[in-house]
């Protein structure tokens, strides 16, 4: 005999190696049984967490997740829960454009690039159309551009268009001009609409003007209403557009100079007014500079106290003057305009945009992007590439949430906005 013979006689059987494998095996999962699935209320919390550019592709992984992502409802909880989030958490972008008559090009960029990375050029996208362009608001993800065929013609259009998805949807003819303007979001009824006080032209020194609403629809609808706002001179030509109030709002100087907001309420088509926090005379708005701006998805003023700072203050109740709350006094330095040291003179105005931790993103002579510490008072001066614009003076800055909120979703026909993304 052999020897490998007597170890193969004497050799233990494998049986216990394979019971114990077989039950480790049902103990975890049996081969012929299917694995594991996350409820889908589970999959659907997941999925709302995520950026919006992800989704667009996770749209391919399959039937059933195409179906959630591409539902509207699935949109608007998205959209909420990324405008309510914190904002280091949140993928908002800016979009600006020159307020010109020869701007055919949107730059976008994300914010958190400039936040994060002051010192380094934001990688920013363009988009270019055939006409010239205008940023009215944003609501949503939603940006309402209007295109303007020239300066003296009435023959404009406004667009609802989503820079992330690419839909667009075109409003009806305007007719006139926009001495107010505004886009918001009716959320009783569901419903984007475009509010504007159009002058028509006649051959009387006083043009009449009407309270026109463009409501974005598959009939897209243009009504006048009885409700004209209250007289006196206006500061800004767009009202501000403040998100769970369904309000658009001005300033509004009148009396010994005095001011305050405007409010056209989109659900009611009614205006109302209230008080700002300021209640001192105003020698000249010019160098008052009041701004309505938004801030942690509340309304906020900023203006220019005497000759050294720059106020701002926010209402942390919507329409409740008692409410307004001093967040920040911006010291005058010379730095946050550098054209206008060598001129002597002061500057004019900022607008703030936007709050990240305990920084504040203010703009700075309608050019100028500058980021304002709130602990320690001091500034830094992020890169702003100009080369996508021409001119870079007279820039309007609009902060917006990337959503995948769809003009389609209201049975809107779907149109080329004729604002293509060009490479860089």
């Amino acid at each position: 005999m052999k020897p490998h013979d007597y170890d193969e006689r004497n050799r233990k059987p494998l049986r216990v190696t394979r019971n114990s494998t077989k039950r480790l095996l049902s103990s975890v999962v049996m081969p012929s049984q299917p694995l594991p699935v996350l409820p889908d209320e589970l999959i659907r919390e997941i999925l709302l967490r995520l950026p919006a550019r992800t989704l667009l592709g996770l749209r391919s992984v399959c039937r059933s997740w195409r179906t959630l992502i591409s539902s509207s409802k699935f949109a608007n909880d998205h959209v909420q829960r990324s405008i309510s989030a914190d904002p280091c958490l949140s993928d908002s972008r800016v979009a600006y454009c020159n307020w010109g008559y020869n701007c055919k090009r949107i730059v976008d960029f994300p914010i958190q690039n400039l936040l994060k990375n002051p010192s380094e050029l934001p990688e920013v996208v363009f988009f270019e159309g055939g006409s010239n362009c205008r940023i009215i608001g944003c609501c949503n993800g939603l940006l309402c551009v209007l295109e303007v065929e020239g300066a003296n013609t009435i023959k404009n259009r406004a667009m609802l268009w989503n820079p992330c998805t690419g839909f667009a949807s075109r409003s009806p003819e305007i007719g006139g001009f926009l001495s107010l303007c505004g886009f918001g979001y009716d959320h009783v009824n569901d419903k984007y609409k475009l509010v504007g006080i159009v002058k028509q032209k006649q051959k009387k020194k006083h043009p009449s003007s009407t309270t026109t609403i463009y409501t974005f629809c598959p009939n897209p609808s243009r009504r006048t209403i009885q409700e004209s706002p209250p007289s006196g001179r206006y500061i800004g030509a767009k009202g501000l557009f403040v998100p769970g109030t369904g309000t658009l709002n001005w300033i509004r100087l009148h009396g010994t100079m005095n001011c305050s907001v405007v409010s056209l309420d989109l659900v009611k088509e009614t205006f109302s007014e209230f008080s700002l926090p300021c209640n001192e005379t105003i020698v000249s708005p010019r160098f008052f500079s009041p701004r309505l701006c938004l801030l942690r998805n509340c309304l906020a003023f900023s203006f220019r106290h005497q000759k050294t700072h720059w106020a701002v203050w926010l209402m942390k109740e919507y329409g409740v003057p008692q409410s307004w709350t001093k967040l920040a006094m911006i010291c005058m330095d010379p730095l946050l305009d550098g054209k206008r040291i060598r001129q002597l003179r002061p500057l004019r105005r900022i607008s703030p945009l936007y709050i990240w931790g305990n920084y504040v993103v203010v703009v700075a002579s309608s050019s100028k992007i500058v980021l304002y510490n709130l602990d320690d008072g001091s500034f830094e001066f992020p890169l702003l590439d100009p080369r996508p614009l021409s001119n870079s003076a007279g820039l309007r800055f609009h902060v917006y949430h990337e959503s995948l909120v769809s003009p389609t979703y209201r049975g809107l026909r779907s149109s080329s906005s004729r604002m293509q993304l060009i490479k860089p």
